[in-house]
Formats: structure tokens, sequence, C-alpha cells
């Protein structure tokens, strides 16, 4: 029993124990933690109740009881020193020298951490007087009304926060407010380098709006008497602390209500509205956030942070603030306020009402909540219906979209395929699951084809972004499954949002191809029909060209029957008329055998004799061959090759009839005293003949018809250039037919080359060769088939 009393005794002691150590404690700080001491400067008196751009409320207790607020909070051991300089009442250099005295005795054997100064005098100050009496200490500073850069250069130990353009944003809204206003009448207090000092700065950007009177007087009375006698259009701009006639100090209340209560003058002030009730408003800095900021920075160099380190900012304790009571007075719009701004003494919007009206009012909600939930059911009901409506709807596109045979798909921004047709599935050849919400990179398992698909519609789709609007083209796009290429006439439809941003895009392909095989069968046709033309055309030329022919061997027949009599006396004559026969015979063989092989030819029944020969030696035959011929028109004809040698499979009586033919050619539209030069190019893997004269040329829009069949280039030419239209397009097919090509160079009165490219290849011995079937025996001359070529030239 004893012992469980005992416990209890015990217990109760321990209990007490705690409780007396909890409560009555002392702060501990850390033992290695020393205490810091910060000096706070401003230039006021402890009476008053104004700082310099800063009025409150007791201001000053503001700004340090949040200064000290923020030292607490930091759980740091610091000492808080306040000096009241009273510049307000003493200035001068004499009263800085005594100032500086004072301070310099007091804080002898002192160490002061940190400074901070509250305005432009206690700045100032210490920038003449600082490094002397308080060596190698930081300084913050806040308030200064005109701060320049160059002010601090020579004392790295300064920062601080710079003041906003308040005074300056208090004139522009009062101005903007009072728009009529002719003059400002500026109260100020007569501190150096303060209020006054900065608004007379300020004066040019004012120049040509508004003039500025200045007073600095400290009497009440003496102001008062001032602003009565101010001119209509006038408003006032309030800053000053003044003294009654005694020359004791007054609250700002007291002093604006003793000026402007009874005038009519609009008055703008930076005092807070609850002091300075007379007045519209204008850029009100609270002392409570100025002195968080100021706390904050005096930590961070209590911490360690060196002041060099720290910029020079702009405080952001700022606002405008407005009376309500005085907008009203001069009719002043609200909307005209700045934005952001803050209207004091509004009437409050709450009301006093009985129980019976708020049982109404109780009811009236709960009937609306009622009608609200009624409406709300409605409108569930309504939008699932909707959406019911719109999944059929939805339904019922993507079957018609899925149905047709045109290609339908949708991108979202991102480029991801929202929504694709089986035509779109089909050409890709990719399932549904694979290919929607997915990008072009995500796209796996495609070929090669499909990858060259997708590419040339992202492409397409690209330019349609670019270009902002409807973008449309016709699109080739390879059917693997069909194996044939579809035409689509597509139309991209980019959409945006207001914003301009991308939001989506539509692809319609409209199927083409069988509109397009039209298109060619059309083609097909009128082309068939032209060349039916030129066959009639043809075929009535080609008579002409037999009757004419035979015509002339008639006659010279006639002309042999009348000279027979007299065959002797005139054998120089008949043989005359004997060699037009010949000529013209071989002629009308030239024509009939051309006619047949270019026939054959179109039919597929021609085929060439090939064989390993010297192509080389083949040529310059044939060029030698007619040389006498050539030279006897007075033309030169010369022949040059890159080779000696070049053994290479041909059919040489092919061979033989292109060369012939194109050096008919050359002689029949080159004049007496022009050239004709056969040359033989080696480019490895072919060869080049080249036939080129010093004729009277083609000209340009007529050299792409020139290979034509039934074509002739100019039906008005001389007798001795006559031909058939066929002689160039033989040869185009004979080249053809030894897998090369003929090309032509020409321009009028600079005479003409052409370029046959005949490939290099050589037949083995195995290889057999179908027969050829030529109109040209083997036992006929070369002699007999150069007259046969040159048939149509004359003399």
């Amino acid at each position: 029993m004893n012992y469980n009393r005992r416990i209890k005794q015990h217990a109760i002691f321990f209990i007490f124990f705690i409780i007396f150590f909890a409560f009555f404690q002392r702060p501990a700080y850390a033992q290695d933690e020393v205490q810091k001491s910060v000096l706070i400067l401003n230039s006021y008196s402890n009476k008053s109740t104004i700082i310099s751009g800063y009025e409150s409320r007791q201001w000053i207790n503001e700004i340090i009881s949040s200064i000290n607020s923020e030292f607490i909070d930091s759980k740091k051991d610091i000492s808080l020193e306040i000096e009241n300089m009273d510049y307000s009442s003493n200035f001068g250099e004499e009263y800085s020298k005594q100032l500086y005295e004072l301070y310099k005795y007091k804080y002898r054997n002192k160490k002061i951490d940190v400074i901070i100064t509250l305005d432009d005098g206690a700045f100032n100050f210490l920038l003449k007087y600082g490094d002397k009496l308080f060596p190698n200490t930081p300084v913050i500073f806040s308030g200064i009304n005109n701060f320049n850069k160059s002010m601090i250069s020579n004392h790295p130990l300064f920062t601080g926060l710079v003041k906003s353009p308040d005074i300056k944003n208090t004139l522009d809204v009062a101005l903007e407010l009072q728009p009529n206003a002719k003059q400002i009448f500026v109260i100020t207090d007569k501190i150096p380098g303060g209020i006054e000092d900065y608004i007379k700065g300020l004066m040019p950007l004012y120049k040509d709006k508004v003039t500025f009177i200045f007073s600095d007087e400290q009497n009440i009375t003496k102001v008062k008497e001032k602003m009565n006698k101010l001119p209509p259009g006038t408003i006032a701009y309030f800053d000053a602390n003044l003294k009654d006639d005694n020359g004791e100090d007054i609250s700002i209340t007291h002093v604006t209500d003793t000026l402007f209560k009874d005038n009519k003058i609009p008055v703008f002030s930076r005092c807070y509205i609850e002091l300075n009730k007379q007045s519209i408003g204008g850029v009100i800095t609270d002392g409570c956030d100025l002195g968080k900021e100021i706390g904050k920075l005096a930590l961070r160099i209590l911490n360690g942070e060196k002041p060099s380190d720290i910029p020079v900012t702009e405080d952001s304790a700022h606002n405008y603030v407005f009376n309500y009571d005085k907008l009203k007075q001069f009719n002043i719009d609200f909307k005209a306020l700045p934005k952001g701004a803050k209207i004091v003494n509004e009437p409050s919007k709450f009301y006093n009402i009985s129980k019976t009206q708020v049982l109404y009012l109780i009811t009236a909600i709960i009937l609306i909540i009622i009608l609200s939930i009624t409406l709300v059911i409605v409108n569930i009901y309504r939008r699932r219906f909707a959406e019911r409506l719109l999944f059929d709807s939805e339904s019922l596109l993507y079957t018609v979209m899925d149905s047709t045979p045109n290609i339908i798909y949708m991108r979202n921004p991102e480029g991801k395929f929202l929504k694709a047709n089986n035509t779109v599935l089909k050409l890709l050849n990719i399932s549904k699951k694979n290919f929607e919400n997915k990008n072009i990179d995500e796209l796996v398992n495609l070929s090669t084809h499909e990858n060259y698909v997708l590419a040339n519609w992202m492409n397409k789709d690209e330019e349609a972004w670019k270009a902002g609007t409807m973008y449309r083209s016709e699109e080739v796009v390879p059917d693997k499954k069909e194996g044939i290429n579809k035409v689509y006439d597509t139309l991209r439809i980019p959409l945006f949002n207001n914003n301009g941003t991308r939001r989506g895009l539509i692809l319609f392909g409209l199927d083409m191809t069988d509109h397009k095989n039209n298109e060619e069968n059309a083609k097909l046709i009128r082309e068939m029909m032209h060349y039916d033309r030129l066959k009639t055309n043809f075929f009535s030329n080609i008579s002409h060209e037999l009757r004419t022919p035979l015509n002339l061997i008639f006659s010279a027949l006639q002309i042999i029957e009348l000279k027979t009599s007299a065959f002797n006396e005139e054998q120089e004559s008949v043989e005359k008329y004997i060699g037009i026969m010949r000529q013209n015979c071989y002629r009308l063989l030239r024509i009939i055998g051309n006619l047949i092989d270019i026939t054959k030819i179109d039919a597929g029944h021609f085929f060439t004799q090939l064989s390993n020969k010297d192509i080389i030696s083949v040529v310059e035959n044939i060029v030698l061959s007619v040389a006498d011929y050539v030279e006897s028109k007075d033309i030169s004809i010369t022949f040059d090759t890159e080779i000696e040698e070049k053994i290479m499979a041909f059919d040489p009586d092919s061979m033989e009839r292109i060369i012939l033919n194109l050096l008919s050619n050359a002689i029949k539209f080159t004049p007496s005293g022009g050239s004709i030069e056969v040359n033989i190019y080696d480019k490895v893997n072919s060869i080049v003949l080249s036939v080129k004269d010093t004729g009277v040329g083609i000209p340009a829009e007529k050299q792409s018809s020139i290979f034509e069949k039934f074509v002739q280039v100019d039906k008005s030419l001389s007798r001795n250039r006559e031909g058939s239209g066929i002689g160039l397009s033989l040869v185009k097919e004979l080249v053809i037919l030894h897998n090369g090509t003929i090309e032509l160079e020409s321009a009028p009165g600079e005479g003409s080359e052409f370029r046959v490219k005949l490939p290099i290849k050589l037949l083995s011995k195995d290889e057999s060769n179908p027969k050829l079937d030529i109109y040209i025996n083997e036992s006929k001359s070369k002699i007999e088939k150069i007259k046969i070529e040159f048939s149509d030239i004359y003399d």
C-alpha cells in the first residue's frame, strides 16, 4: 500500500517537473551561434507618421514589426536597434555632422552586422559617413525615390530594394482620371533630395500636359491659404507632414480633413485611405509587405551571402488603391481604374433579412434545386438520346466510308490516323487495329511498297498544312492485289483552331481509274484515227509517187521508139533516156521495198540476221563505195573513227540500209560545195554512228515528227528532194530492232546530224538466228543497192 502511494507521489512530481520545464524554459540557441545585431535608420522622428514615399498609420512600426517577425521566424538570435534621425525637423550639413558624432560615440564599441535604411535621408547619410561609422558593414537600403546604380558604384557592401515608380504612377493615374486638369498643386516636406526634387525631375515628361505648383510650407494654415487661391482645373498631390501654428506635429487624418474636406479640388496621395480619407487614391505601399521583403534580404546577408552577389531589385509591395466615396464624389468611372486596382470603403453587399424571408429564400432555393435536378435529368436523357443518334449516324457514316472505293482517312495534329476506311487498309495491306491511333513511325511490318505509299501521303498532307486551305492533287497509287495503278483525285482539308494551331486533317480521294482508262482509250482512238488519216494521205501520195516514175518510163520509151529509126545517130540521147528509165525503176523498187518492210515491222514479221562482224570495216566500205557519187555532186565526204576495229553482233544488210538512207538524206539536202562527215565514236558499252551534213537543216518544230511514218517534213520541196516519208521511219525501226536509238540535232541553215547509238554485244557460236525475208537477194551487187537507195536523188 505504501509502495503504491510512493509511486503515485513520484509520478505526480515527475509530471509537474515536465510541465514546469516545458512552460518556463528560456529559448535555446545553438551553442556555436553568436548573436547578430541589426541597425535600422529612418529620417523621421519617433513621433512621425510619414516616411518619404511610404505613408501609413504607424507606418514605421509596420515595417519594423514585419522585419522583426521575419527574424523571429528564422529562429536566429538577432538584436534590433532603431535610430530615428528626425530629418523632417532638422536638416542640413551641420545637423548631419552632429548625427555623425552622436553615432560615432554611441556605437564606438558595438559591432553592427547589418544596417537597414528606410528612406533617402538615411541612405544619403550612410553614403557619406557609413564607411567611417560602420566600416565593412553591409547596408540594405529601401524607399529611395530616385535611385541610380552609380550611387553605390564605390560601395560594394550596399544592396537593397528600389521603389517602383509609385509617385509617377500616381501622377499618371491622376491625369487619366482627371483629363481636364491644367495644373498640379504638390504639397511636400522640406527634405533635401526628397519628393519635391524627385517630382521636379519628372516635370519634362509632363511639359505639354500640365504645370506644377510646389508648396513645401510646413504650417497647415499657410498651406490652406494657398489652396484657397488655386484656380479651377487644379488637382492636388499630397505627400507631407505638416505642423500647427505652435509647431506641433498634426496627424495625417487631421491635416487632410482640414485641407481637403470642404475643398472641391481632387486630391491624390500615396497615404493609406484609412488615414487620408479625402484622397481619391494612388499607388500605396503596404508596410507589412515591404518589411517582409527587407527582413528576408537581411537574413540572406546574415546567413553569409555577400551583398555584391545580391542584385538591387524593385520592391513589390505597391498597389493601386482608391477611395470609393471620392470616386463617386468626382464622378469617376470605375472602368477607367487601372487593372487590379483595389477599392476601399465600398458599401457592403450583404443585407440583414428576417427569418420569414430566410424561409422563403430556402423554399425558393429548394424549388430551384428540384427544378434544376429535373432539368439535369431531362438533359441527361436528351444527351443520351443524342449520343445514340450520333452513334447511329457515325455507324452509318463509317459503313458508307467502308463501302466506297474511294480513299478516306483522318489524322490528328500529331500525325496519328484517327480513322481510315477499308480501301485505305486494303491498299496498305494492314488491319484497322494496327493502323488507327498510330503515326507512320509506329506502323510495323510494312513492305517497301506500303512505306512508299504512306510516305507520299504524308508529304502531300504536309503540303496541305503549309497551304492552310483545301489542297487538291492527282495521285497514282499501285494496287498490288489487283495488279494495277489506281488514280485518285485527292482533296485534303486541313482544320485549325481559333488560335491558328493545327486541329486535324481529312483526306478524300475519288477513284478516277476507270475515268482515266476511258480517257486513255479515247486518246488511243484519236491517235488511230489520226494514223488512218496519215495513212490515207500516204497512199494518196504514194500513188502519185508510183505514177510519176511510171509515166517517165513510158515517156522515155516513146522517145526511144521515135528514135529507133536513127538509133546509131542518136546513141547519146538513147542512153540518157534509158538512164532515166533505170533510175525511176530503182526508185519504184525502193518505195515498194520500204513500204513492204515498214508493213512487216508493224506486223512483227520482220527479222534481222545478226552476225559477229567488224562494224568499223562495214561502215567504212559503205562510205567509200558512195564517195565518187557524192563528190560528183560537188560535195565532200569524210570518214573518221575513234577505234580501228569493233567486232559486234549486227545485221549487215540492215546496217547498210541505215547508212545509205542517212547518206541519201544528207546528199538530197546538202547544196553543192557542202560537206558530209561520217564518224564512229567508242562509248565502251556502245558505239555511236554519226552522219553530219552542212545542208539546209530542219526547223525545230518539225524535228519531233521527222521519224514518224508517212510524214514528210516539207511537201513543197523541189524535185531533187522528193521522198515518200517512210525512209527515216524505216531507219528508226531498223535501229530499234538492234536495241539502239537514233537522235537528231539540226538548225535551219546550219545542217543536220543524225546519231545512231547501238549497244555492243556478241553472239555465241550456238545461237541461231531467224531467217531474214528481205526484198533484195544476196546476189545483188553493192552498186545496185546504192542505186536503189539513191534513186530519189535527181541531178
